[in-house]
């Protein structure tokens, strides 16, 4: 409703009907109609567009005699809602790290000349460190937070934008859009041996086994020899090497743990085969020595029992074992000697291999 109309006559009987009519103000009769003795906003009327306008009010007695007027009608001014657009949901992993959450559409809305306030606050304040939000430049502004130390959780988070508009006329100044933030704990993961040690000779094979989540990616490292997906890693390292494993959980959270297993260079992990069948069926036809591949910088001699030398190699391996044979020629069955030399001051290893064919 714009006004209510009234008229009066010389004839205390006189009944009036009003409508409006074109000619000298019926400017804005289109946004208007009349409805009994009502006048009546037949359009969205915006006073930041337009704040006045001019009509032209017909009124007729039952006699058919008529006055027209000319009405300005004036808009007040309604502040608008100001503008902030949605705010989806977060989830993270807890960091120590300051968080940002970008908002955007921040306005006073259709009122010009206006400036805004931005606030924030949570239903969680034992979640934050810190809390705070930066002030809109250009419709833009961030949320800026920090998790408390080790805390996990959930939290309503409230962004208000306010602006100067006031509330007259029932004009609203605050807009409130929330969002959700969930913060999801680290694992916390651990690493032990299947032998309880960190320390191992050269040559020993060692499990590492992780724990504290659902799923396990070992770095790459020297010494591995299986199981860098999953829990538990078997490693043979040549040398003091450090293993780190990420360990994530069900939320997907991730967090890394390291172990450093120290390798003794102290021999222990050799040993030569005492004897050796050389039948060409796949069981002892040649002469091993475990772990010799550790000391690559070996030279392995194998004499008989006058002392003669009859095999001499330099890194010594799995490729080209000795198969009991000189010059050719199987040698007899007997009981032989073997000498692993490691080099100027370092030990030796010696043994006996015992030749026996069918």
């Amino acid at each position: 409703v714009a006004g209510t109309l009234s008229s009066t006559s010389d004839d205390p009987s006189a009944t009036f009907t009003y409508s409006l009519v074109s000619g000298t103000g019926s400017t804005d009769n289109a946004s208007f109609k009349i409805s009994g003795n009502q006048i009546q906003t037949n359009a969205v009327l915006n006073f930041e567009s337009k704040a006045s306008y001019s009509v032209l009010v017909r009124s007729t007695t039952q006699y058919g005699l008529s006055l027209d007027k000319t009405f300005t009608i004036t808009l007040n001014n309604v502040n608008e809602q100001p503008t902030l657009n949605n705010i989806a949901a977060q989830t993270i992993c807890y960091t120590p790290a300051q968080q940002t959450v970008a908002l955007s559409g921040i306005s006073a809305g259709e009122d010009a000349n206006q400036t805004t306030n931005v606030t924030v606050s949570s239903t969680n304040s034992n979640l934050f460190k810190s809390l705070t939000v930066t002030q809109a430049s250009n419709g833009a502004a961030q949320v800026r937070y920090t998790v408390a130390d080790g805390a996990s959780g959930s939290a309503v988070v409230n962004v208000m934008v306010t602006d100067n508009g006031g509330t007259a006329n029932g004009g609203v100044n605050t807009i409130l859009k929330s969002f959700v933030l969930n913060v999801n704990a680290l694992p916390v993961p651990t690493i032990a041996t299947d032998k309880g040690v960190i320390s191992i000779s050269k040559g020993d094979v060692l499990v590492l086994k992780a724990a504290g989540g659902t799923q396990y990616q070992w770095s790459n490292a020297p010494g591995i020899l299986s199981g860098d997906n999953s829990a538990n890693l078997t490693i043979r390292p040549d040398a003091t090497t450090t293993y780190r494993v990420l360990v994530t959980n069900a939320s997907g959270c991730s967090e890394s743990k390291e172990i450093t297993i120290e390798v003794t260079e102290d021999y222990v992990m050799l040993k030569g085969s005492n004897l050796i069948s050389p039948n060409g069926d796949g069981v002892n036809d040649v002469f091993k020595i475990d772990n010799v591949d550790m000391y690559p910088n070996n030279t392995v001699k194998i004499f008989d029992r006058a002392g003669r030398l009859l095999y001499a190699k330099k890194g010594y391996s799995k490729e080209g074992e000795w198969n009991g044979m000189l010059n050719g020629a199987p040698l007899a069955e007997d009981t032989y000697y073997y000498v692993v030399d490691f080099g100027p001051n370092k030990p030796k290893i010696q043994g006996y291999i015992t030749i026996v064919r069918d």
